[in-house]
């Protein structure tokens, strides 16, 4: 038994030696999240009359954002329905300055999706891609403005309000007035519970504010607000500035292991 012993010890190393050594386990690749939100008007509701029924209209596929959207890369093309004025579910997004594109569903088995939209987002972060179009343009040359989305950037007991018009803004708390640039931002702390009274106007040509809006703000607990002012796109607005205004929960803060 003991002379046998080397014998075995060297079968044993020789099959470990013909052996490939696994390769080493890639690292998944980092990720973030990406929310949409189209901000415009639906166009007129049309309809027709045949044979004494009425039919809806299709709407002219420029005068609306697209239906649906597809993330390249994603394999499963799962499509992203598009919503005026509402958010969509966050999209997971790799890390790193590459530009995110966003195309429209293939139309057959052997078609390919047909860019529509590329959005440049920082490194890291997750964000919030605002798409909007001039009123002298179609839904398929869109506008965006990408904002931080995360709890840190935008916490909550928060109220954000973002300037889309081409001009400046003011926002009127009480006797406190803020101007807004155009394509900035303004980020105000709000205390749970109680109302925000806001007002909110735009600089005309001549120079003067024309006050928009008026009414008053509550969050609650873990609650942040949304205002985001843009330019009507609709056929012969009434008003020349449209308001979204949105709470929401805000995401939990990310802990770091230690």
């Amino acid at each position: 038994m003991i002379a046998r012993l080397p014998l075995l010890l060297l079968l044993t190393l020789a099959g470990g030696l013909g052996q490939t050594p696994p390769p080493p386990s890639q690292p998944a690749a980092a990720t973030r999240t990406l929310r949409l939100l189209p901000l415009g008007e639906p166009p007129p509701f049309r309809q027709e009359v045949r044979d004494g029924v009425r039919y809806e209209l299709e709407q002219d596929a420029n005068s609306i954002p697209p239906r649906q959207v597809v993330l390249t890369g994603d394999k499963a093309a799962t499509p992203i329905p598009l919503n005026l004025r509402r958010a969509t579910a966050p999209l997971a997004v790799p890390t790193g300055t590459a530009p995110v594109v966003l195309a429209l569903p293939a139309a057959g088995a052997q078609a390919a999706p047909v860019p529509w939209l590329s959005v440049k987002l920082p490194e890291t972060g997750d964000m919030l891609a605002l798409v909007w179009r001039d009123p002298a343009k179609p839904w398929s040359q869109p506008r965006t403005l990408v904002l931080p989305d995360s709890a840190a950037a935008f916490p909550a007991g928060k109220v954000r309000i973002v300037n889309l018009l081409p001009a400046a803004a003011a926002a009127i708390f009480g006797t406190e007035r803020v101007l807004i640039p155009p394509g900035k931002t303004l980020l105000r702390a709000v205390a749970p519970g109680v109302d925000l009274g806001i007002q909110l106007a735009f600089q005309t040509a001549t120079g003067e504010f024309q006050q928009f809006y008026s009414s008053s703000l509550l969050l609650h607990p873990n609650e942040r607000a949304q205002v985001l002012l843009y330019r009507a796109d609709g056929e012969n607005p009434r008003q020349a500035v449209k308001t979204v205004i949105f709470n929401e929960a805000a995401p939990a803060v990310a802990r770091v292991a230690r």
